[in-house]
């Protein structure tokens, strides 16, 4: 085990045992001398099934130890030890190890160690690698998520099989030996576009592309050919890409135009190579029966707009006004070149600007739309009679469909896709199969948006109640669906607690009656639409004082029809979404729990998860993805300290929805 286990145990041994006055770390009473053991077990027989078993503890005790160590937050008392796994063998330990690193906001003594991690051969550690490079202080570890502007997809904490990384018939060519697949950018494949390191200068490396043919740089074909080096923009963003060289190569046979770039790749300090599609075709398409991966957290509208500058290289000669208008443009994706070009007809973009408009692209109406608006859709330079497939994407739940459309006649005519308060805030993707009129060659087109939260309003005739005392709220901004509702709740409190609530009846402005808590204190008003508990469209404060009454929900009178009266807002609810069986109700400690789920989302982010009963939503021991499947079964092992615990289900890393729950003990 490549000395791991006493590096392990000497870490366990420095972290302690953090769980002494905590619930939710519950953890051996001498983790150090498990780890030790298992290395003294593999060290005498590395083969057998005892030092599988022993393996197995420390690495689930260690991915434990660590993960509580960064739940504390403590930097100054476990930055070191944490970097001290990040080489661990065992992909869980270096996935753990990178998260925790993420929570104590790691420095520029941390980006080698990030940089080579966001390269591992396992997902899941790239995924940690690209969370702690978000996260830290060193804008070079930051400019990680300029290149790849959200985390990485994880299926898991297998090594990617080199043979799935891309169709290799599809280039044309043969890469050089010592060139690697990037993984990192294994997104990409799926939207026209490979990326390699290699070792080699990049001299040899522009020698090699002029074997395909001639080599110029990308700023004289953006000179000569705009409307072809626009497929290539990005790649002259000079804080990640050196000097790229380009080699165009036409069509041939079922091959489109492609474009192979050789440039300095500055974030990884080696030569980078992509081969970019002319069509925008799927380079590997994934299997329909495996989960695509793809990022958990949708970009914020900042980061949606700094992804797009990303693409941008602004020339020092040019005035800065004409600059910030160029920027203006390249962030709303292509929209006001047209008023850049009136003013700046010979300006230094202005290259660029018509590269923008010269090929077909989908047009919106804005960049960003309240989810109960709706989104009309149309298409620019897309030949007469062409038919277009329309898909509205949801990218932080793995580009699920939200619905599609389909328009007969693209070119001239648009179509209009209702969102209908359905839709989490987050960036959404229009995709587009273009179908030209007189032959079988379809291509892509895609669009980028964003999606806000529509705002209701509440307003109450006072801001103070009497214990139980009756409230009518006067509501307005509804979604209009007869599964909105108005609830009262602790002020602060997450939006998944409530104390009472009352559905407004399918209308978008009126009012509801609903009883004040009993007890006194701070609350607050909130209005959600379509039974949502993950976000309020509106919140008004109000205060209970005088003496606690009668709890209405012992004895409901006439005075409360249809208000429904949930369990104690300040402990877990489960929404019933997701069902756990385990194979027993009681375990000894490291014993595997088998636990068996049915109706999980689907998405590559739900997980499965050991807690001590009654812990926060937010706590957790070991834990499991279901990689995308909805239901089927998945292993834990049983904590080390006797006790009552559960098993919990989460959707998409949400922490704030339980999903299904199933309590065993260990004894």
């Amino acid at each position: 085990m490549s000395g791991g286990p006493f590096l392990r145990a000497a870490v366990a041994l420095a972290v302690g045992w953090l769980s002494a006055t905590d619930a939710s770390a519950q953890v051996s009473s001498d983790p150090a001398e498990v780890i030790a053991e298992a290395g003294r077990i593999c060290l005498t027989a590395p083969e057998g099934a005892a030092c599988a078993a022993a393996e197995l503890r420390s690495e689930a005790l260690m991915t434990q130890v660590i993960a509580e160590a960064g739940n504390t937050l403590d930097r100054g008392a476990f930055i070191d030890l944490v970097r001290a796994v990040l080489s661990d063998p065992s992909p869980e330990i270096r996935t753990s190890a990178l998260f925790a690193l993420a929570k104590f906001r790691p420095d520029a003594a941390d980006t080698p160690a990030i940089l080579a991690l966001l390269r591992d051969p396992v997902s899941n550690v790239r995924g940690g690698a690209w969370a702690a490079a978000a996260l830290s202080s060193d804008p070079v570890a930051r400019r990680v998520t300029r290149r790849v502007p959200v985390r990485p997809g994880s299926d898991g904490y297998d090594a990617d099989d080199p043979d799935l990384a891309f169709d290799p018939a599809a280039p044309g060519f043969a890469f050089p030996e010592t060139a690697e697949y990037l993984w990192l950018t294994s997104d990409r494949r799926n939207t026209f576009q490979l990326e390699f390191l290699t070792p080699a200068s990049q001299a040899e490396t522009v020698a090699w592309a002029a074997t395909l043919g001639p080599v110029v740089p990308l700023t004289d074909l953006l000179a000569t050919d705009p409307a072809t080096a626009a497929l290539a923009l990005g790649f002259l963003d000079a804080q990640l890409f050196g000097d790229p060289q380009v080699v165009r190569l036409p069509p041939e046979g079922d091959r489109p135009l492609r474009l192979v770039l050789v440039y300095r790749d500055i974030i990884f300090d080696q030569t980078g190579i992509a081969v970019v599609f002319g069509d925008q075709r799927l380079l590997f398409p994934p299997d329909p029966e495996a989960p695509v991966p793809q990022p958990e957290e949708p970009l914020d509208e900042a980061a949606f707009a700094q992804s797009l500058l990303s693409l941008s290289v602004v020339k020092p000669d040019a005035p800065e006004e004409e600059s910030d208008l160029f920027l203006s443009v390249l962030a709303a994706d292509g929209y006001g070149a047209e008023e850049y070009l009136d003013l700046f007809p010979d300006g230094a973009y202005a290259a660029e600007a018509r590269a923008m408009l010269a090929g077909p692209r989908i047009i919106l109406d804005d960049l960003s739309y309240p989810d109960t608006g709706a989104v009309t859709v149309r298409f620019q330079n897309l030949p007469a009679g062409s038919a277009a497939s329309i898909e509205m994407l949801n990218v932080a739940a793995g580009y699920a469909p939200y619905t599609t459309a389909y328009a007969q006649d693209a070119a001239s005519g648009s179509v209009t896709i209702e969102l209908d308060g359905q839709l989490d805030p987050g960036v959404y993707l229009v995709r587009a199969e273009v179908m030209p009129p007189d032959t079988d060659e379809s291509f892509i087109l895609h669009r980028d948006l964003s999606i806000t939260a529509a705002a209701a309003g509440l307003v109450l005739s006072k801001t103070d109640y009497a214990p139980g005392e009756m409230m009518t709220v006067q509501f307005t901004g509804m979604s209009g669906s007869d599964r909105d509702y108005v609830a009262t709740a602790p002020a602060g409190s997450p939006p998944s607690t409530y104390l009472r609530y009352v559905y407004t009846a399918g209308t978008t402005e009126g009012s509801v009656t609903l009883a004040a808590p009993t007890e006194p204190g701070n609350y607050e008003m909130r209005a959600f639409f379509r039974d949502q508990t993950n976000l309020y469209r509106a919140s008004l404060p109000f205060t209970v004082s005088g003496g606690a009454a009668p709890d209405p929900t012992v004895a409901p009178t006439v005075e409360t029809p249809g208000v429904v009266v949930p369990p104690k807002a300040d402990a877990p609810q489960a929404d019933g979404s997701a069902s756990l069986q385990l194979d027993k109700t009681s375990y000894a400690p490291y014993e595997t729990i088998t636990i068996t789920y049915s109706g999980m989302s689907g998405d590559p982010f739900d997980y499965v998860t050991t807690v001590a009963a009654g812990a926060p939503l937010t706590a957790y021991l070991q834990y499991a993805y279901t990689e995308g499947r909805t239901e089927g079964t998945a292993t834990l092992i049983a904590p080390t300290e006797p006790g009552s615990y559960e098993v919990r289900a989460f959707f998409r890393e949400d922490e704030s929805v339980l999903r299904g729950s199933a309590s065993f003990t260990v004894r």
